[in-house]
């Protein structure tokens, strides 16, 4: 019996499963991903399938033939997919889901790291807390929880058991190589027989639901969330607000009286948007009970930046595994998103979206409508493609159309950068009307410094680094370079953003020993950088879709040649490698000299200068621009 679903791969009862040849198992597998997931598994992805399959037929061989096994089960709501689940009965009676990960790893060096590891060359995921969040989501936020008992194993079977890495595993048991025998005997306390079809059938089904295990977990948590939040990801780690404040309570006081509104809160960069919806997110889950009728959860932060969205991750992971499965992306171009469920009544108490103006056009209505109460944190000056213009008003009227109160805010003070108003104000003046500054004078407990050479500001941010402990990054223009998806942490010619030779055959960096690379894997690279200051290495920069919603202490601004000044004005430059964006992308743009390019680009340097809580230094690809930047400074 092989069972058709749209969350799995392939599902089946063992009987049926073990009975297929490698080459059988390949092809439903690899027809079921394309089905399911709508795209094509990686040649990775095959491998790892292929490598795997003759070591699970061998478990398969000692279960019973009506349990079930569930290869490549996305968890609902989520882009991550568990290896295999197998699904059984214990002795008892009791309704059990063994979430096993496969690894075929042959080399391991553990990194020291609380979840990061080496396995065959690359930084991983460390495997122990891979499974516990995978079962974490599925206690948390699986709406057949209650039905079953979940298990973590991981299962490395080409790597045979040492005396450091098999001591790194805490939440999970897992087994090695040549230990397939006690692998096979600890399955078997828990699947000795099969499993009711109704139950394999719920568990298959099964769909988001937040459970009070999570609330609880939320509850236990609370101040350990919040302090992470504002080191994280706010204004110098200071506590809310009197502005903040009042606004988190108005929204509260709305979910409170279940009073279907929408709230639109504009604020500028380091005005607390995302720190404030963190919150609004942490206070709701803590406070509340289940509202009933038709909503079956709470609350839910949903973000489309991926880079930005894996660090608030990781930062709830940090604290108990599962915890970040109120965390989700509000679109995926899959149809899995928040804001891409097309839902009759609000199945949610209250639904966030951060960075709103980035919500596509045709989302809006949805995302309006999914929560009892929806709040949409936005900055049209953080706009960053054609396709974001205008989004705000179609919010407005999405949220008139369907007969909701609708209430504007603004968060109107600057926390993050220490410069205040005054820095912010320049900045203003630099991107609209750079004339009117005359000589920039030396701001309040902030640095503005432009650099003539590169080297030199590596060198100024060395020593901020290693004088002061100060956590140090590198922007970048989207210029030069594309990055490479195929071999993101790969140190290729398409990775290379500073240094010689270039993708772009810019030769600047040409007879000097430096070599940037753009930060690329959303997952592991940018919460390390990010959270745990691996920025502070210098050897790797963020592009403009990877430091929203960040900062760190003095930030180094690689000014490309995208944006340039001449004759007495900015103007649209020639080099950009940003291809992303509909219906045109900033690349695009910029070839036909349309002039949203300038706007565009103009927002993108909004953010590169407002990243540094304490200084912001600045280089400038272009010659001209930097004559011009220096010319202010002297």
């Amino acid at each position: 019996m092989i069972i058709r679903t749209s969350s799995a791969a392939l599902a089946g009862a063992i009987g049926s499963l073990k009975k297929l040849n490698e080459e059988d198992f390949l092809k439903q597998i690899r027809e079921g991903f394309k089905k399911a997931y709508k795209e094509e598994p990686s040649p990775e992805q095959i491998n790892a399938w292929h490598g795997s399959w003759k070591h699970v037929k061998k478990l398969f061989h000692t279960l019973p033939d009506n349990a079930i096994g569930v290869f490549e089960y996305r968890l609902p709501f989520e882009q991550q997919r568990i290896d295999l689940a197998i699904l059984g009965t214990d002795k008892s009676g009791k309704n059990n889901a063994i979430v096993l990960e496969l690894k075929g790893w042959k080399k391991v060096k553990f990194l020291n790291s609380n979840y990061l590891i080496e396995a065959d060359g690359k930084k991983r995921i460390h495997p122990d807390l891979q499974t516990a969040d995978y079962i974490g989501k599925l206690k948390y936020a699986h709406s057949e929880a209650d039905r079953f008992n979940f298990i973590g194993i991981v299962w490395m079977y080409n790597f045979v058991r040492d005396n450091v890495f098999s001591k790194t595993f805490k939440e999970n048991l897992c087994f090695f190589k040549n230990e397939e025998e006690y692998l096979y005997k600890h399955i078997k306390n828990f699947v000795c027989e099969g499993i009711p079809e109704k139950e394999a059938t719920a568990f298959l089904n099964g769909t988001y639901r937040q459970t009070r295990q999570l609330f609880q977990a939320i509850r236990e948590n609370f101040e350990s969330l919040q302090r992470g939040a504002l080191e994280a990801l706010a204004a110098q780690g200071f506590a809310p607000s009197e502005e903040q404040l009042s606004i988190l309570e108005e929204i509260i006081e709305a979910v409170k009286l279940g009073t279907p509104t929408t709230f639109l809160v504009k604020g500028s960069a380091g005005s607390g948007k995302t720190y404030i919806a963190i919150l609004l997110l942490l206070k709701t889950l803590s406070s509340f009970q289940v509202y009933g009728g038709n909503v079956r959860n709470l609350a839910v932060l949903s973000f489309r930046n991926n880079r930005l969205l894996n660090t608030v991750r990781r930062l709830f992971q940090s604290f108990k595994s599962g915890l970040d499965s109120v965390v989700k992306f509000y679109s995926t171009g899959r149809g899995y998103g928040i804001a891409e469920q097309d839902v009759k009544s609000p199945d949610f108490l209250l639904v966030i979206y951060d960075e709103a103006q980035r919500l596509e056009k045709n989302l809006a209505e949805k995302a309006v409508k999914r929560g009892v109460v929806t709040v949409f944190f936005y900055d049209e000056n953080q706009i960053l493609n054609l396709d974001e213009l205008q989004n705000i008003e179609l919010i407005k009227n999405a949220a008139k159309k369907n007969g909701r109160k609708l209430v504007e805010k603004e968060l109107s003070y600057v926390y993050r950068v220490r410069g205040g108003k005054e820095y912010h104000d320049f900045v203003e003046r630099l991107l609209k009307n750079p004339l009117s500054i005359g000589k920039i004078s030396k701001f309040v407990d902030y640095e503005f410094r432009v650099f003539s050479d590169i080297e030199e500001m590596l060198k100024a941010l060395k020593e901020k680094r290693d004088k002061e402990g100060a956590h140090v990054a590198l922007v970048a223009a989207f210029t030069e370079s594309p990055g490479d998806r195929k071999n993101k942490t790969g140190k290729t010619l398409k990775n290379l953003r500073v240094g010689y030779p270039l993708y772009s055959g810019f030769d600047l960096y040409k007879g000097k020993n430096i070599r940037i690379y753009w930060l690329m894997d959303e997952k592991i690279q940018y919460p390390n950088f990010w959270l745990n200051r691996e920025s502070n290495k210098l050897t790797h920069c963020a592009s403009i879709y990877g430091c929203q919603g960040f900062e760190a202490d003095y930030v180094g601004v690689i000014w490309g040649r995208d944006m340039v000044w001449r004759t007495n004005k900015w103007e649209i430059g020639t080099a950009c490698e940003d291809t992303i964006g509909k219906p045109k992308s900033l690349k695009e743009l910029i070839k036909e000299k349309n002039p949203d390019a300038l706007k565009l680009l103009q927002n993108r340097y909004r953010i590169f200068l407002t990243r540094g809580i304490r200084g912001t230094y600045v280089f400038c690809e272009d010659k001209e621009t930097l004559k011009f930047l220096l010319s202010l400074c002297q």
